[in-house]
């Protein structure tokens, strides 16, 4: 095997991407060889191209579809002067080029006869208050062009913290609004490590479960307990996991928990057709792994139950808290605190639980640069809520003599 097949900062064949365009939009795809990747406006390259590359690079999208490693200049190559804008007025009129020409120059882009480089130096060439701005306000300006000209990407890989991010930016209805580090918080209250057996509920469509599995790239197992016949962890399918990692996952329907097992009879009869055998075969894997699920759950001692659901997680907890473990976590994560109120007051009066915590996430991310580092102006409203306890073994009963 060659080193680039080992190194995880290489991109293969086969692996899922996050595509992260100039104007922040970003896309999910499967690298075929076979096939281009299409970015809308930002033009189209072949898949090819990128494998072999390394995640988190600055590509450029060139005629013909080719890439080039490319390095956009931002604010940390601005220089700090005394300089300032209060000459500046902000008229229309300062751009020399007409409507006409920017968009002749778009264009002339999308067919790859003009660079994004020669838009943006037409644009600051022909900007009569370009000169007058100070470095800090040309950089700014410069990024803005490049956001909306550069015919450029960035390959991120679908770890747990990208994916978190990408859901939670375009689609947090999908992981049940939890943000990244509400996530890693979930992961450090639970004390998820590499052989543990873990006890989930994830109805955030796997993205628990996902970041579980990642912790047990060394050994380990999940069991998940979900709603239907068949899971619904569709998150992990965007996960570069190798097949020892997603056999560390097993799942058990809510309506199979206290389901007995009977021995798989079936047999065919003579004559069987090819469709006869191939149904009999997947009906014993079904069995199988009902089997060890099942064996799995009842051997009980878990090392942890986490716990995302759209069901009451008093309920949940009261199903599931017999398998676990004495002296193990409870962590239970919902976007409303509300919804965890009443589980809070359950299990500060319950006996079996020891250093009940409800607590919220906050985060405020910060612009670090010379002279320009303050907060984002733009946050999010909050990441979600975070139940959790120790569970206590339960006492045992003292020794009685049997002749008192």
């Amino acid at each position: 095997m060659i080193a680039s097949q080992l190194d995880p900062m290489v991109i293969k064949s086969g692996d899922n991407v996050i595509i992260r365009m100039p104007s922040t939009n970003a896309k999910i795809v499967t690298l075929n060889p076979a096939k281009s990747v299409s970015l809308g406006k930002f033009g189209s390259f072949n898949a090819s191209e990128l494998i072999g590359k390394t995640f988190g690079h600055t590509y450029e999208i060139e005629k013909g579809g080719s890439i080039v490693p490319h390095t956009i200049a931002g604010f940390d190559s601005a220089d700090i002067t005394e300089a300032n804008n209060k000459e500046i007025v902000d008229n229309p009129k300062s751009q020399k080029l007409t409507f006409q020409e920017i968009e002749q120059l778009k264009t002339m882009s999308l067919s790859g006869d003009v660079s994004a480089q020669e838009i943006i130096a037409s644009l600051t060439e022909n900007n009569e208050s370009f000169d007058k701005k100070t470095e800090f306000s040309k950089s700014k300006y410069i990024l803005r062009k490049q956001r909306k000209f550069m015919k450029s990407f960035v390959p991120l890989e679908t770890s747990v913290y990208n994916l978190c991010n990408y859901f939670f930016e375009f689609n947090p209805g999908k992981i049940r609004g939890i943000r990244a580090d509400t996530l890693s918080q979930v992961l450090s209250l639970a004390n998820v490590y590499s052989n543990a057996r873990i006890l989930a509920v994830d109805d955030g469509q796997g993205i628990i479960i996902g970041a579980l599995l990642s912790r047990m790239a060394a050994g380990g197992q999940v069991l998940g307990i979900h709603d239907g016949d068949v899971s619904n962890y569709d998150v992990i399918r965007y996960m570069n996991f190798t097949t020892d990692t997603r056999d560390r996952l097993q799942t058990l329907p809510w309506s199979k928990l206290y389901h007995n097992v009977e021995p798989f009879t079936e047999q065919l009869a003579e004559g069987a057709s090819e469709d006869d055998r191939f149904g009999r075969e997947r009906r014993l894997r079904g069995h199988s792994r009902l089997s060890d699920s099942l064996d799995n759950l009842r051997r009980g001692e878990f090392d942890a139950l986490v716990i995302s659901t759209n069901y009451n997680s008093k309920s949940v907890i009261e199903r599931l808290v017999p398998y676990l473990g004495g002296s193990r976590m409870l962590v239970v994560y919902d976007q409303s605190k509300d919804a965890l109120l009443e589980t809070f007051a359950w299990l500060r009066q319950s006996p079996d639980f020891l250093n009940v915590q409800l607590t919220e996430s906050w985060l405020r991310e910060y612009q670090v640069l010379p002279s320009r580092t303050h907060p984002m102006m733009n946050t999010s409203g909050g990441g979600g809520f975070i139940l959790s306890a120790i569970h206590l073994a339960p006492a045992e009963k003292p020794a009685t003599d049997s002749s008192s």
